[in-house]
């Protein structure tokens, strides 16, 4: 879930106080708010919520509190995201040396401070031991108000000081907390022109699997890298659904918004990916992600905010080794502690969360030791979110970073840019290269993905000449006002019926007898109200609600390349999308239905107008109820790959594959052999042909025919 205000929560604590049986109600009350009468129901849970808004209150509340409960209190404020699993609030307890036991988070429960985070299917709950027994097998959560936990701060932990790194004359690592926004950008960009479909099992079907490990953008380390984190575009995804980015519909990832948070500036930016850090349940930084695998009881939030704690703990300047981090978290935290901890759970992996993650974040600085060992502390945001000093001033970014080429490519140096740019670049330009000097095109698409969010030509403009080191070049220009005046020329109409005859001549009659359409094409026709239609005067073949998903209309011909339409099922759409990639074969077929033909020159200009073998393999799925057919695939990827090898071979055949096996196998020969064809098929070099001649009359074997 995404950094939320404080309304939220507000309006969350009344609905759970809402959900509590009058009995619970009035025992939480009475420690809460200490009621002098019998107030009514109603009264009790405006009492408690008028309660979060009174400081003096809550630090009486919070005296009357032991020790173990202060302590959760506080562990939420420094995280900054009032929810929390309840397993990883007992495994940070247990860390800091109390017993493994729940009482504390009970009485915090008991007292109004804590509450439930209540699923939907338990309405009203009687006692809190009623929703923990059903919620044992779902990892239950429970909340705190945010102006409940921001007076918790007086608190200390007891967390050690460790030996201090002896960090020579070297530069001091910080990076400048970009990465994230420019990954999560692009890959909004990746699913906003193809959505990720999910299986039942909540995985992700290979050939989007592939898309997103082999995407460059997504996939490729950081330029400005210490470790090698796992499994980058699987945090990428999981990140971007916590954040929203990415939405659930369906069975299916769907671009969202990008965060409010990224127009206010770096620091709120970092600040709700920080918040996010505690709620990664699908990826750590030792195992990598599962693509939608939620992990049961994940130790790893907690370890977290524990490590950041430690840091903390320091003083301001201090360096910590990573190996003392580890050797602190391992000892003490209940997960990677015991005699029964299986040996794979204790591999190393709090370097990769501290100079990866959290590096990226810019939550700590690195430097290496006097052995040439990383050291870090942390940095001026990291101490800011940790609730330790004011939020930094950061030095303004600059304003003129963008250099538009009249090729309509876009470099973008990193030093000038800013969360909200990233955002604003990403409407109307596709991400090409992330690096100290990204790159980014304008497009056709990407132009009109951003007219469809509200921008417009001016605005887009706008966004380049400000922050363009020089002036737009002529060709730039022209073409934003020609995308631009394509979309303003399309009418809209809140709803239509659209009218497709057989022929240019059955149009023409009923438009002569009266049809109250537009004509949008020889064979189309658009009515605004469908009232007035007479349909007495049409024979329908069809019709077609464009709200559904588009219907199975295409069938593929054995050839893979033969496309026919059937006309009782298709939909108009199918005519704007076929000519795209596709060519139209004179006349119809024998059975009166229309037929496309893929070919090499049909392929490439579905290519140069954006169309992949992704867009392709979607459109086939959805029209054919088959992916794009191998011999498809050929016309359209065959000239981008490697260049085939014509060569001659002498090739044994044999009468059986077991000894075909044997020859593979026996090293004389098997060192003579270059390759094997088939089960009975095997490729000899000319230069080896007669040494193999002799190693198999050696066995009794003679050739029988020799064939040129």
């Amino acid at each position: 879930m995404p950094l939320q205000d404080s309304g939220y929560w507000t309006a969350l604590f009344r609905e759970t106080l809402a959900r509590y049986r009058e009995p619970l109600l009035r025992q939480v009350a009475g420690r809460l708010v200490k009621p002098r009468g019998q107030w009514p129901a109603e009264e009790m849970i405006e009492r408690c919520v008028s309660f979060t808004a009174n400081p003096v209150q809550i630090d009486r509340r919070l005296k009357d509190l032991a020790v173990p409960g202060r302590q959760v209190l506080y562990l939420i404020a420094r995280s900054r995201q009032p929810q929390w699993r309840l397993g990883n609030l007992l495994e940070m307890l247990v860390a800091l040396g109390h017993p493994a036991e729940l009482q504390p988070i009970l009485d915090l429960l008991d007292h109004g401070l804590l509450c439930p985070v209540l699923p939907p299917a338990l309405q009203t709950i009687s006692q809190f031991a009623e929703w923990l027994s059903r919620s044992a097998q779902s990892d239950p959560a429970v909340f705190a108000h945010p102006s409940v936990t921001a007076r918790a701060h007086g608190e200390e932990l007891p967390l050690p000081i460790l030996t201090a790194a002896t960090i020579p004359d070297a530069p001091v690592r910080e990076a400048d907390g970009l990465e994230w926004p420019l990954r999560l950008t692009a890959l909004w960009q990746q699913v906003a022109a193809v959505p990720l479909r999910r299986t039942q099992g909540g995985d992700f079907f290979k050939r989007d699997l592939d898309r997103l490990r082999q995407d460059p953008l997504l996939s490729a380390p950081p330029a400005d890298s210490l470790v090698v984190s796992p499994d980058f575009p699987s945090l990428a995804v999981a990140l971007a659904e916590i954040e929203e980015i990415l939405r659930q519909d369906e069975g299916e990832l769907r671009a969202g918004n990008l965060p409010p948070s990224w127009d206010r500036g770096l620091p709120p930016t970092l600040a709700s990916l920080y918040v996010a850090l505690f709620h990664l349940r699908n990826w750590d930084p030792r195992d990598g992600g599962g693509f939608g695998q939620e992990q049961q009881g994940n130790p790893f939030p907690s370890a977290y905010l524990l490590l950041l704690l430690l840091l903390a703990r320091q003083p301001p300047h201090a360096w910590c080794s990573v190996a003392d981090l580890e050797a602190w978290l391992l000892a003490h935290h209940p997960y990677w502690t015991g005699e029964d901890v299986r040996p794979s759970r204790r591999q190393p992996w709090v370097a990769s969360f501290v100079l990866g993650l959290a590096y990226d974040l810019r939550l700590v600085q690195a430097a290496r030791d006097v052995g040439n060992h990383w050291a870090v502390r942390l940095s001026p945001i990291g101490r800011w979110l940790l609730g330790e000093t004011e939020e930094p001033r950061l030095q303004p970014a600059h304003v003129q970073t963008l250099l538009v080429q009249p090729n309509l490519e876009i470099v973008a140096y990193r030093q000038g840019l800013t969360p909200a740019l990233i955002a604003r670049l990403g409407l109307f330009a596709a991400w090409k290269q992330i690096g100290a000097a990204c790159t980014l095109q304008l497009e056709p698409g990407s132009v009109y993905r951003a007219l469809e969010q509200g921008q417009g030509f001016e605005t887009i403009k706008q966004t380049l000449e400000q922050h363009g080191a020089r002036a737009l070049p002529a060709s730039v220009i022209d073409s934003l006002r020609t995308w631009a005046d394509k979309r303003d020329r399309i009418s809209v109409y809140a709803s239509a019926c659209l009218l497709e005859f057989g022929s240019a001549d059955d149009l023409n009659q009923a438009v002569a007898r009266g049809l109250p359409g537009v004509r949008l094409s020889d064979r189309l026709a658009l009515v605004a109200d469908e009232d007035a239609i007479d349909f007495r005067h049409f024979r329908l073949t069809g019709t077609r609600d464009y709200s559904l998903p588009p219907e199975r209309c295409v069938t593929v011909e054995p050839d893979g390349v033969s496309l026919t339409v059937d006309p009782t099922r298709s939909d108009l759409l199918l005519e704007t999308e076929m000519p795209r990639f596709a060519e139209l074969v004179p006349g119809p077929t024998s059975n009166g239905r229309r037929q496309y033909r893929l070919t090499p020159g049909s392929l490439g200009a579905g290519r140069e107008g954006g169309m992949t073998a992704a867009t392709l393999d979607e459109w086939f799925h959805q029209r054919a109820g088959q992916f794009l057919p191998p011999a498809a695939r050929l016309l359209l990827t065959g000239a981008q790959e490697p260049p085939p090898a014509l060569k001659q071979h002498l090739v044994l055949h044999l009468e059986s594959e077991e000894m075909a096996d044997g020859l593979m196998q026996w090293p004389p020969t098997r060192a003579l052999i270059s390759e094997r064809l088939g089960p009975t098929a095997l490729v000899v070099a000319e230069d080896r042909r007669e040494a193999l001649l002799q190693k198999l009359s050696e066995l009794g074997i003679i050739i029988g025919s020799v064939e040129e």
